[in-house]
């Protein structure tokens, strides 16, 4: 449980398991995550097809209404190691806009965390703004990921 009293369903662990398990006929690129109610739960497990930009487009469509709700994801990105091989690793994303209500904004901060260590995610992203929101900041903001691993060189998409 966080900070906020916020729990984690099994659900959540459940599907972000499966994922960082690469389950070949399971194939997921990402897990969107939102609180409901006093529980974080899955609020959509991608498809083999989706991309990095579809699932920014879930988390802040501009044609919804809820456009500036925060929610959480973890997605898979390619880092590329000195050898030239390529190692998936889960991200965790938080995106909590500015625009969003204090309240919104402190239930998410505070159970961000806890969450992540559940999960057991180390990568992460925070982004507040929609500019944020796209794959160039997550590269960019992995970058420093890259250094605590002393066979990073770079990241790729």
């Amino acid at each position: 449980m966080s900070h906020s009293g916020i729990t984690i369903s099994q659900k959540c662990i459940e599907a972000v398991g499966k994922m960082k398990g690469k389950i070949v006929q399971d194939s997921k690129r990402f897990v969107l995550l939102k609180i409901v109610g006093d529980e974080v739960d899955v609020t959509y497990e991608s498809k083999p097809t989706d991309t990095f930009e579809d699932m920014i487009k879930m988390m802040n469509d501009p044609d919804c209404e809820k456009k500036h709700e925060p929610c959480f994801a973890v997605v898979d990105v390619d880092l590329r190691a000195t050898s030239g091989a390529y190692n998936t690793q889960p991200v965790f994303i938080s995106w909590i806009p500015d625009d969003c209500s204090i309240k919104q904004k402190m239930t998410y901060a505070s159970t961000k965390e806890a969450l992540k260590a559940k999960l057991d995610i180390r990568a992460q992203v925070h982004c507040s703004d929609s500019a944020e929101l796209c794959l160039d900041f997550v590269l960019e903001k992995l970058k420093d990921v890259g250094k605590h691993h002393p066979d990073a060189k770079s990241l790729h998409h």
